[in-house]
Formats: structure tokens, C-alpha cells, sequence
């Protein structure tokens, strides 16, 4: 998603762009390993408990890997546009979003190129998942199916501001009009689309 408010680390200094990277390729790494264990347990034994918990894990790993690419996504985009958009590291392993794009010294195009990057990113990581991964199993269906779910909601919740900002509307009020109901309408979506292909992919 976009973020505009201004936070940095406790030294008021840009982290180097190495300690990022270098901290979600971790997160991405623990959480896809932490699946792919539960995987191999359940096609080792065959145990239903083993499935149920590989299908659990990619629930959230899926999610993990949509969210990250997605904000990195956003970041290179922000970079291919020299946008002025300064890196932070995130208070906590919850927080999705990785650097602070000015609206008030970049442009729409920057904006637009922000934003694209961002879809580009996920749906990027989604295809290669999805030609990569047998979906012979529920894990393997649950993962695919929860990065799917993600990327439609993320998806549902941009297009609704880009509609604006192409029409003309600056992208910090655009931007400021997202309210409750929108996320919960793009949730409503994720959720659904998720389920249909897990559905589908099982």
C-alpha cells in the first residue's frame, strides 16, 4: 500500500538499502522454510494433522510473500521515477510499508509509477509461484491461493485511487479518502477470490 507519513530510524538517518533488503529477504526466507517443512512432514508421513498444518502455514506465508514483494514493488517503482521517497526500518515485523513517498515534492507520474510497480511486483511472484509449484497438495493450493488473495486485494484498494489520480485528483487526496469501508470491500474480495482458487487449485 502507499504511505505518507514521515518515520525513519531513531538516528533520523536513511537505512542503508543493503539492511532492508537484506531483512525481509530473512523474513521471506524463515517464512517460506517454515512452510516448505510442514510440506515435506505431511508428504513424508500423510498424516491429515501434517496437512492441516501445511495448509495453515501457507495461509500466512502467502500472504508474507504478497505483502513484501508488493511494498518492493512500490519501492522500485518510486526509484525508476526518482521519486523523492526516503527508506525506514518498520517498528515491528507487522508493519508492511518500507520507505515514505512524498506526496508534497513528487508528481503523478511518480505516484503512477510507484503504484504500477507495486502490482507488477505481485502479480510477478504470484505467476512464477504458480508455474514453479506443483498444486498437488493443500499446502501447495493454500500458498498459490493465499498470494492470489492478496494480490486481489491489494489490487481492489489501489484501483479505487487510481481511478482518481488518472481523472486528474492529486494523489494525497486521493489517497485520503480511502475509508473503513473500502478496505473491508477489498477485503470481502481477497477473501473471496482466495477461497475460489484454493477451490480450484485442490
Amino acid at each position: 500500500m502507499f504511505e505518507s507519513e514521515s518515520l525513519s530510524d531513531k538516528t533520523g538517518k536513511e537505512p542503508a538499502l543493503n539492511t532492508l533488503l537484506g531483512r525481509d529477504i530473512a523474513i521471506v526466507l524463515a517464512a517460506f522454510s517454515l512452510w516448505a517443512a510442514s510440506d515435506a512432514w505431511f508428504q513424508v508421513t500423510g498424516l491429515f494433522f501434517a496437512e492441516l498444518i501445511s495448509a495453515a502455514n501457507a495461509l500466512l506465508v502467502g500472504y508474507v510473500l504478497g505483502a513484501i514483494f508488493h511494498e518492493w514493488g512500490h519501492y522500485a517503482g518510486a526509484r525508476f521515477s526518482k521519486s523523492v521517497a526516503p527508506r525506514f526500518i518498520p517498528n515491528n515485523i507487522t508493519t508492511l510499508f518500507r520507505f515514505n513517498f512524498d506526496f508534497d515534492q513528487n508528481n503523478s507520474y511518480q505516484f503512477h509509477c510507484m503504484s504500477f510497480g507495486g502490482w507488477i511486483a505481485h502479480w510477478t511472484i504470484l505467476l512464477v509461484l504458480f508455474w514453479v509449484l506443483p498444486l498437488d497438495t493443500l499446502g501447495r493450493s493454500v500458498l498459490v491461493a493465499s498470494l492470489f488473495g492478496f494480490v486481489i486485494f491489494a489490487t481492489v484498494i489501489e484501483i479505487g485511487i487510481l481511478k482518481k489520480t488518472f481523472a486528474g485528483r492529486a494523489p494525497k487526496e486521493a489517497l485520503s479518502e480511502l475509508s473503513k469501508g473500502n478496505f473491508q470491500t477489498a477485503s470481502f474480495f481477497g477473501a473471496g477470490s482466495g477461497l475460489m482458487a484454493a477451490v480450484i487449485f485442490t
